[in-house]
């Protein structure tokens, strides 16, 4: 064996599948990139039947498609086509891929072939929710915003704020939704077919079927936040680690490790910035700083006049005086403060 040379990783048949289901579905939304579309020449540039074959005529082309349907339609479990609409099959159809060289002629007749405007074609529910595409994105900057979802549910977004609704993930069967970024509080209509998901950065899932809570998800800071006001949540990570928790619990969920820490809370203090009071409920002075650019643009620095891993608990609103604010957290922390425009300097 060549040392220079490493193994190749060989991919399993249902990788390859996922895969190439996953580019179809790029393909037929027009989102390949150029440097793909390169790779899709050099593929109809080098495919060869395979030596010593003969081409099919159409006779035998229809043969041949009208054998395989059967075959897909055993399958699945019924021996009629699929009903058609406008010329469009309606049933969905897994798509099964035997081989490499097969994958590959699939792909090129794809290519030669008008796409269906149907957006079913590929049944996303099988494609991992990280390649779906974004359908809908709400993002704030300095402002909040309410939204209504379609099932009547309620999201708050905070400043800062990005949720994302994925193709095909918000369906008959289930209601997902992403917090890419900032701080949302859900008031979940009750459907208790239909589960409500919210994904947040690092793995994290909370789940629920009718209930009101809030999640903080800020990449700034060191952990995010999930606390519940009525109901019940169930909280998870891709390593199946799982909390539930009712009214006034919240977990707090580490950036660096996903490690879980759960007590008890006044949730309506955590979520109570949707009225314009901020509550820094056991709050180190990187969410202090945080939460005081986000309100009055303040840019502080503290460097190591402060213990980073020092806690405190106080509140304002948004019409709070500035130097009020400033003052009490200088307090809490018995240190003072020099400010040049925006930037506020702790000293000791």
């Amino acid at each position: 064996m060549d040392k220079d040379k490493l193994p190749e990783k060989k991919l399993r048949n249902d990788e390859k599948n996922l895969l190439l289901r996953y580019f179809l579905q790029r393909i037929h939304n027009n989102e390949i990139t150029q440097k793909e579309e390169n790779v899709i020449e050099l593929l109809k540039k080098s495919y060869d039947p395979a030596k010593n074959t003969r081409r099919l005529t159409d006779k035998e082309l229809k043969k041949a498609i009208r054998r395989n349907r059967k075959q897909i339609m055993k399958k699945i479990g019924t021996s009629r086509y699929p009903e058609r609409k406008n010329g469009i099959a309606i049933r969905h159809i897994p798509l099964f891929i035997g081989s490499s060289a097969a994958a590959i002629a699939f792909i090129i007749i794809l290519l030669t072939t008008p796409f269906t405007k149907d957006p079913s074609f590929i049944n996303t529910a099988q494609i991992p929710a990280e390649f779906s595409a974004i359908e809908k994105q709400f993002i704030t900057g300095n402002d909040m915003k309410r939204i209504i979802l379609a099932d009547g549910s309620t999201v708050f977004l905070n400043q800062g704020t990005t949720i994302s609704l994925r193709q095909g993930r918000f369906n008959a069967h289930t209601r997902e939704i992403w917090l890419e970024e900032g701080e949302a509080f859900f008031n979940v209509e009750k459907e208790v077919n239909r589960p409500f998901i919210v994904h947040t950065p690092n793995g994290i899932s909370t789940q629920v079927l009718g209930t009101s809570f809030n999640i903080r998800a800020y990449a700034e800071l060191e952990e995010q936040v999930i606390s519940v006001n009525t109901g019940r949540v169930q909280v998870y990570d891709k390593k199946e680690n799982t909390i539930i928790l009712d009214p006034n619990y919240k977990v707090s969920v580490k950036n660096r490790n996903n490690e879980f820490v759960a007590g008890k809370t006044d949730a309506r203090n955590i979520s109570a910035w949707r009225s314009g009071t901020i509550v820094l409920e056991e709050a180190n002075i990187i969410e202090v700083a945080f939460r005081l650019k986000q309100a009055f643009n303040i840019n502080l620095i503290y460097g190591n006049v402060v213990n980073h891993n020092e806690k405190i608990v106080t509140s304002f609103t948004l019409n709070t005086p500035q130097e009020e604010v400033l003052t009490t957290i200088c307090k809490l922390y018995n240190v003072h403060y020099k400010r040049n425009n925006n930037t506020v300097e702790l000293i000791k």
